[in-house]
């Protein structure tokens, strides 16, 4: 198969766009992200297999975004003896048409159209290959599925038999026809057997009935012995059925005795009961009437203990008055000697005063002559840190651009040094006196004078009225000579940037701008300094008037006295005597408070005791009269004649409850009781089990009654029939799949023997294009499905699952292209390869571009599209067809439709002849 051109239009975001493609050889289509490469391939794939009518995902996925219109693909394709332009519209007014141009004209539509398409396609390419034969942009390069392809099957027999003539592979059966045959011997076998092993088809259904036989057999054996155990257990049902109803007839006699005796013991068991509640009742009399007795024992005892609380109260409060009259009489003296030591300590307090406000001002005036100082000096700064930020701000030389001079600079002296040292050298002799004029300047030459001349550049020299010599470098000298004037001229340019005229200049400037900045940052320590303790100078100035003001409100007298010392001791006196009036002060209003708290806690002792004198007479008075209403209602003494009365009473109870409960347990009635219980459950449980026998025994006579009309030896003598014929049909048809299964393994075991004939030129074309890549030691081991299993490089064997991701995906492109290059055009389909090799270095991708070359060299080559959107991955393929991919996009967002048809030869590219290695740059990964 061979594809001409493919337009899309309205295709994901691809508007309208045509590609044509090389017919051979290779096409490489690059452009940036989502100008649509893949949506090319994508394309054919819906093309090819998908109905116009289909609504499936990826197709609503190919409909533009925003756009009301269906996407829709055309492509020209040669296939066989046919050559066809196929179209096709989906979604949007779904269309289908064809044009066949060969062998003969035919225009076709709709579904006859793609079935016609389909038939072609079936006919004549093997789409497994062209699936195996893609590398997709989301998958890894890797390993091909190449086994079992027809066509490559075809070319590997070719070159395995040799040319045809005696001796060679003439004989050799056609591998097509094996295949057939094997084929034929599969669809034999999944007449019994699916590819898993399952029974399928004829098997299945013999098997299916020999189960069906089978558990029917089963079942009617199982009916039938289901009613043989029905008539056994029915004779057992009906002698257990006659046990229990005897032993239910023996038990009722027994319960009958039990439930008499039982009926007397209760009368007996409620007579005691009724004693025992009669003792307790009366010990419950007794204990109340000893408890009133003892209540009013404690009433007494209380009504002695409240007169004598009352006396002991009486008595503390009169102690107490003496004691309240002292207490008040301290108060007063101790409030009279606060006052005089609160006026004492008023008087000192003032004279201290006096003496601080004195020294204050004194300070005050020593402050300011202070302040008028630094106010000075702060001045004598800010006019000097002015001029020097004047000098800075003047400079336009840092340090920066000064080491960039100096690197400038640097840089012309090692490409001077490098020009000299390298360039050539004349030298000129003169046997006597000789005047020279070289570049310009004359030079004079004393008699056996030598002169040497570096030739960096062209130099001009002349002997005026006798010889011109015009002496140039070589290509390199000249690249030195003008490195050396291209850093002059950015030295020269750099100074000029910054206003100087060299770089001795530009130094000097620098240290006068740093000398600059040091005096601006000795000013602005100075400043710091002097302004200690104020935001700035204004807030300084604002301090000195403050204090100048504060001394202008003092009298003469006192401003004319500055001497701080005997100031400061004279208010240091004042101060001490005041603090020692202050504290006496304190002594003795600490004295008075505590005088205060003392009669305090004397009203409140006084009150405390007059409560308590009150609530005791309270108390005895309440007693007393509590004490008499309970000796009106019952005396003393016949409390006492009640209690000794009540408790012979509850003794007499007590004895009788005894002597009955006594008399009843000597008769166990617990045991009785138990007995009774008893027999009444074991009567129960014969109920319950002669109902549950005689509901057995009815179930098991209906399901005999039900068995008789069902006719199970009838039924059974069918169902061993039936089993029969099912088991000899199923062993003949299991004899039938196990001979397709021999016939199958043989022809398979055939086939494979032949396919490993195969893997030697596959090995050696695959091996071919590797060399080209991996160098001349390379050798491969590929097995029976035609997949590379190990890669020997220099001596060292490695697995391929074990190779790097770079080496897997260049040797699987190798064994693509070597598929490829084997196959028959006729029977060839297009290698698509989508954005592959980005795990592989710059020197490997110049020696691939060799093997696209030596793949593709031969006339009728396979047709290879490369889809790219990085370029260089594939500049070093001779042999390619470019065409660049633009933006398609709708004529309302930019112009016309774009039409990719300008096929262009890759002359931009350099050429790669086999084993040539290119230094290419690194080629970034995909992403």
């Amino acid at each position: 198969m061979r594809l001409h051109r493919v337009r899309l239009r309205d295709f994901r975001g691809v508007h309208d766009r045509e590609v044509v493609l090389a017919e051979h050889g290779v096409t490489v289509l690059q452009g940036d992200n989502e100008v649509g490469k893949t949506s090319t391939v994508a394309a054919l794939d819906l093309l090819f297999d998908a109905a116009d009518s289909s609504r499936r995902a990826d197709i609503r996925h190919a409909q533009p975004a925003g756009v009301d219109a269906g996407p829709e693909v055309e492509a020209e394709v040669s296939t066989g003896p046919y050559r066809f332009v196929y179209r096709k519209r989906w979604l949007r007014r779904p269309s289908t048409e064809l044009d066949l141009l060969e062998p003969t004209r035919q225009q076709l539509t709709g579904a006859e159209a793609h079935a016609r398409v389909t038939a072609i396609l079936d006919e004549t390419m093997d789409r497994v290959l062209w699936r195996a034969l893609r590398v997709e942009q989301h998958t890894a390069v890797g390993q091909a599925d190449l086994g079992g392809q027809d066509a490559l099957t075809r070319a590997l027999d070719r070159a395995a038999s040799g040319p045809t003539g005696p001796g060679t592979g003439a004989g050799r059966p056609d591998p097509a026809a094996d295949d057939g045959l094997v084929a034929r011997a599969v669809d034999e076998l999944r007449r019994y057997r699916t590819p898993s092993g399952r029974a399928t088809g004829e098997l299945r259904a013999a098997e299916v009935r020999r189960a069906e036989a089978e558990a029917e057999h089963e079942r009617c054996r199982a009916a039938l012995e289901a009613v043989e155990r029905d008539v056994v257990a029915r004779d057992r049902l009906d002698a257990e059925l006659a046990g229990v109803r005897a032993r239910r007839r023996a038990h009722g006699d027994e319960v009958a005795a039990l439930e008499d005796r039982w009926a007397a013991l209760q009368s007996r068991l409620r007579e005691v009961d009724a004693a025992r509640g009669r003792a307790v009742l009366a010990r419950e009399r007794a204990t109340s009437a000893r408890e009133r007795r003892e209540a009013r024992d404690a009433l007494v005892a209380a009504v002695d203990a409240d007169a004598a609380t009352a006396a002991e109260t009486a008595a503390a409060l009169a102690v107490h008055e003496a004691e309240h009259v002292a207490a008040r009489d301290v108060r007063d003296a101790r409030r009279a000697a606060d006052a005089a030591a609160r006026a004492e300590a008023t008087a000192a307090r003032r004279a201290a005063d006096a003496a601080t406000r004195a020294v204050g001002a004194a300070r005050d005036r020593a402050e300011l002559a202070d302040l008028a100082e630094r106010l000075r000096r702060v001045a004598d700064a800010e006019a000097g840190l002015a001029a020097a930020e004047r000098v800075l701000a003047g400079a336009s030389v840092d340090h920066d651009a000064l080491a960039e001079l100096e690197d400038l600079a640097r840089d012309l002296l090692r490409a001077e040094a490098a020009r000299d040292a390298a360039a050539a050298r004349v030298e000129l002799s003169a046997p006597g006196a000789l005047t020279l004029v070289v570049d310009g300047e004359e030079l004079t030459l004393a008699p056996g004078e030598t002169r040497t001349l570096p030739v960096a550049g062209s130099r001009a020299l002349s002997v005026p009225g006798v010889l011109d010599v015009r002496v140039r470098p070589g290509l390199d000298e000249a690249g030195r000579d003008d490195a050396v004037r291209e850093r002059a001229r950015e030295l020269a340019e750099a100074c000029e940037d910054l206003g100087v005229a060299d770089l001795e200049a530009a130094r000097a400037a620098r240290r006068a701008a740093d000398d600059a900045a040091r005096r601006a940052g000795e000013h602005r320590s100075a400043l710091a300094r002097e302004l200690v303790g104020h935001a700035d100078a204004a807030a300084l100035r604002a301090a000195h008037d403050a204090v100048r003001d504060r001394l202008e409100g003092l009298d003469a007298a006192g401003a004319g006295d500055d001497d701080l010392a005997a100031l400061r001791a004279a208010a240091d006196a004042a101060r001490t005597a005041a603090e020692d009036a202050a504290v006496r002060a304190d002594e003795a209003d600490a004295a008075c408070r505590a005088a205060e708290d003392a009669v305090r806690d004397a009203d409140t002792r006084a009150a405390v005791l007059a409560e308590r004198a009150a609530d005791a007479r309270h108390a005895h008075a309440r007693r007393v009269e509590e004490l008499r209403a309970a000796r009106a209602d019952e005396p003393d003494e016949a409390l006492g004649e009640a209690e000794t009365a009540r408790r012979d009473r509850a003794r007499d109870a007590e004895r009788e409850h005894e002597a009955l409960a006594a008399a009843l347990a000597d008769d166990d009635p617990d045991t009785v009781e138990a007995r009774v219980v008893n027999a009444r459950g074991v009567a129960e449980r014969l109920a319950g089990e002669v109902a549950r026998l005689e509901r057995e025994h009815a179930e098991t006579t209906g399901r005999l009654q039900a068995a008789g009309h069902q006719g199970w030896h009838d039924q059974l003598a069918a169902a061993e029939a039936e089993l029969d014929a099912a088991g000899r049909e199923h062993d003949a048809v299991t004899r039938r799949a196990a001979a397709a299964r021999r016939l199958h393994d043989a022809l398979t075991r055939h086939r494979d023997r032949v396919r490993r004939s195969y893997v030697a030129p596959f090995r050696a074309q695959v091996e071919r294009l590797a060399r080209i890549v991996f160098g001349p030691s390379l050798s491969l081991e590929i097995d029976e499905e035609l997949r590379i299993t190990h890669r020997t490089l220099d001596g060292t064997t490695v697995a391929f699952g074990a190779l790097s991701s770079g080496a897997q995906e260049q040797l699987g492109l190798c064994a693509r292209l070597a598929c490829a290059a084997l196959v028959d055009p006729a029977d060839g389909v297009p290698v698509v390869i989508d954005d592959a090799l980005g795990h592989t270095d710059p020197e490997r991708l110049a020696r691939l571009g060799a093997v696209f070359t030596a793949a593709t060299a031969a006339a009728g080559a396979a047709q290879v599209v490369v889809l790219t959107c990085t370029p260089e991955r594939y500049h070093g393929i001779g042999a390619a067809t470019v065409v660049p991919l633009a933006p398609s996009r709708r004529p309302a967002e930019r112009g016309a439709p774009v039409r990719d048809e300008a096929l262009r030869p890759a002359d931009d590219l350099p050429a790669a002849a086999p084993g040539t290695v290119l230094d290419l740059p690194r080629a970034p990964r995909a992403g």
